[in-house]
């Protein structure tokens, strides 16, 4: 034997509906979120590219100093202008023990 009220049946409808509506009504604040969140990202992501790639454009820039400030005719004409430096020749090289015996210490030169 069952007993069935006749409101009971109409207050679970009615309660599973405002149940639905605020599920629906969560999802909905929550969907707002993750697409804010999201845009954030992709703007993050665009200014980062955007410096990335005006850091890159510094560095060929640098790179391309560089390699002017290091090129070997520009040096030998800076040598030729300022410096007036030869080449070593191989007879001016000296080793450890040619020392010594060019440039005899004195003794008693310490005190």
């Amino acid at each position: 034997m069952s007993v069935s009220y006749p409101g009971s049946a109409r207050a679970a409808r009615r309660m599973s509906w405002f149940l639905l509506f605020i599920i629906g009504v969560a999802l909905t604040v929550t969907l707002y979120f993750v697409k804010t969140h999201a845009q954030s990202a992709k703007r993050d992501v665009r200014d980062l590219s955007r410096a990335i790639a005006a850091e890159e454009a510094a560095i060929r820039v640098l790179r391309a100093e560089l390699a002017y400030l290091e090129s070997p005719a520009r040096l030998s004409d800076l040598n030729k202008e300022y410096l007036k430096l030869t080449p070593v020749l191989p007879a001016q090289e000296r080793k450890a023990k040619d020392i010594e015996t060019m440039f005899l210490l004195i003794e008693g030169a310490e005190k």
